[in-house]
């Protein structure tokens, strides 16, 4: 059974319907959109992390000590990538599969033209068990596995550069690891597009591994190992670990050191909807307190009366503090459930989002964490309480003669 207070409470809310209709509408609106954004904005932010982590980095990344500091990482600073030493990492409990990378600059020629590009060098098999994401970026044609020894997968804007097509002809020329200038040629059978982001770089290229090594007389080494793992979020725990395993002559990054820009995003968007919340938040609170005070006016000899009869000062304080958190509770519990059956609808459908200078659309599937709706609610019926406390004191101050001659 509801304590006196409170049925007196929830009596009061439903006595005058109109304003707390509007109070209710305030909260209610404030919200549904706080948790509508919430759900949206985490599913694009885990699917901007699965698209770098699964989709280009890996977890977790080995290069040799000082390479990522060095202003001129050059394919001097390379590192193993014979089987034995994979397997050194892949014996690391928690690691579940790696693969080996080049990265390097060259010269692409074709149709007598030439032009500065980055490449990045793959194993077309093992790349996929690192990042099963990394075939979802080919915008067109197909990747590498299974093209041929010299197969070439370049950006749109490379090939568009080079003149060339789809199973057409180019070459790349750079200089191996001791300086000495060496070319080779490549087919291109398919073009590459991020999804969600616009290409970083705009000119560059993925071949396979062994092209790469006889290409730059790197037989059995690479610049980077990438390391999948089952769970990406514990890439930070896992990496104390293999780092041990190798040594410091080597050096374990994971995906948060390599990609921060990703970190820095995700924290300017929880900073801007905490902004946006906190506006639609304030607004709600403030009709709150606009709502309280009406009342407080309105039902001046009504609170005379209660003093009149025994009513004590604080348990006048209780009520009104009670009706506000009532509103805000309620409005809070509808929002919240409208904002979290969108959330639900697009979770499992999925939205599709076509975002300016990308090629390939980001598939957005939002979700929401029960803590989240728990800690908005508590604060709509907390932050109500609060905003009512003024017009809430004066009521529980007034004098019971001078409210019961009120007007």
């Amino acid at each position: 059974m509801l304590p006196p207070l409170l049925r007196i409470a929830l009596r009061n809310v439903f006595r005058n319907r109109r304003r707390s209709l509007i109070t209710f509408s305030a909260v209610f609106l404030a919200l549904g959109i706080m948790v509508s954004i919430r759900g949206f904005l985490n599913g694009l932010q885990a699917t901007l992390r699965e698209s770098v982590v699964q989709g280009q980095t890996g977890a977790l990344q080995v290069h040799k000590a000082g390479f990522l500091k060095s202003v001129n990482a050059t394919l001097e600073m390379s590192i193993p990538s014979d089987a034995a030493f994979l397997a050194k990492i892949a014996a690391v409990p928690g690691v579940k599969s790696v693969t080996a990378r080049i990265m390097f600059g060259g010269m692409a020629n074709a149709n007598d033209i030439s032009t500065a590009a980055m490449f990045t060098a793959i194993d077309p098999v093992h790349e996929v068990e690192v990042c099963p994401r990394r075939n979802d970026m080919i915008y067109r044609g197909k990747g590498l596995r299974g093209s041929g020894p010299t197969a070439a997968v370049l950006s749109p804007e490379l090939a568009a550069n080079l003149g060339v097509k789809i199973g057409q002809r180019a070459t790349v020329l750079t200089g191996d690891r001791d300086g000495v200038m060496n070319a080779l040629d490549f087919d291109v059978v398919g073009e590459y597009g991020q999804p969600g982001l616009p290409l970083p770089d705009k000119k560059l290229g993925f071949v396979p591994l062994p092209f790469a090594q006889e290409l730059l007389r790197m037989e059995g080494r690479a610049t980077e190992i990438a390391i999948g793992i089952h769970h990406y979020d514990d890439a930070e725990t896992l990496k104390p670990v293999l780092q041990a395993a190798l040594g410091s002559e080597y050096e374990v990054s994971t995906w948060h050191d390599i990609a921060s820009y990703v970190d820095d995003a995700i924290a300017m968007q929880n900073f801007i909807l905490n902004l946006i919340a906190g506006v639609f938040l304030f607004v709600a609170l403030l009709g709150i307190t606009n709502t309280m005070l009406m009342s407080v006016l309105e039902r001046t000899r009504e609170i005379g009366t209660m003093m009149s009869v025994g009513v004590r000062r604080r348990q006048i304080l209780t009520l009104f503090l009670l009706e506000a958190s009532v509103l805000g509770l309620l409005g809070g519990i509808s929002g919240a459930l409208v904002g979290g059956s969108f959330v639900a609808y697009y979770g499992h459908k999925g939205m599709v989002l076509h975002i300016p200078g990308s090629l390939l659309p980001l598939y957005v599937f939002p979700t929401l964490k029960l803590s989240y709706i728990l800690s908005i609610l508590a604060i709509a019926a907390g932050g109500a309480a609060i905003a009512a406390l003024w017009p809430s004191v004066r009521a529980s101050r007034m004098r019971p003669v001078e409210a019961l001659s009120a007007v």
